[in-house]
């Protein structure tokens, strides 16, 4: 067998699954950061103040919606990607950064939808997308780095366990 899978080990997801997951992630990427230019650098002076450009809270409802997709989509890896990526210890830093930028995305979320303080939902939503921002650069690195799983050395992460507690009959 020839192709994709062979390189990429067996946590290759399959291709229309792949592909959802890149058509989500762009769009909750997207309206995200389009929320932040409209919020942050679209508002008008009006006779009351700063007046919110009309758009913003379209592409803050397109958010949130395609972010209950993004929360799907990531209980779907959970099982056939995540958990078996960690215990074949295969590259556990990004996939373990990626899995805790999405978990504190949907804590921040909930947060902005049921913190009642002001002053703690603004801190709340700045935590929310400087997380989102980083986690695309956190993808990029899970997507992009080239690892082996670490079968080799057994379920043991340190050598000194190791060396007392051989795996496969070896010789300390």
């Amino acid at each position: 067998m020839s192709g994709g899978s062979e390189e990429r080990g067996p946590l290759r997801l399959p291709r229309t699954r792949r592909y959802t997951l890149y058509v989500i992630s762009i769009g909750v990427f997207a309206t995200g950061a389009l929320w932040l230019i409209y919020h942050y650098f679209m508002g008008k002076e009006g006779p009351f103040g700063i007046q919110k450009h009309p758009l913003e809270v379209v592409w803050l409802q397109t958010h949130g919606i395609i972010s209950a997709w993004a929360l799907w989509m990531f209980g779907v890896l959970w099982p056939i990607h995540v958990l078996r990526g960690w215990n074949m210890r295969w590259r556990r830093w990004s996939g373990g950064a990626v899995t805790a930028a999405i978990f504190l995305l949907g804590v921040t979320g909930l947060g902005l939808y049921y913190i009642e303080s002001r002053e703690i939902r603004e801190m709340n939503s700045i935590v929310h997308w400087v997380i989102g921002l980083i986690v695309l650069v956190l993808f990029f690195i899970h997507w992009l780095s080239k690892s082996t799983p670490h079968r080799d050395k057994g379920p043991y992460p340190w050598p000194w366990f190791r060396k007392r507690h051989p795996v496969g009959g070896e010789k300390a």
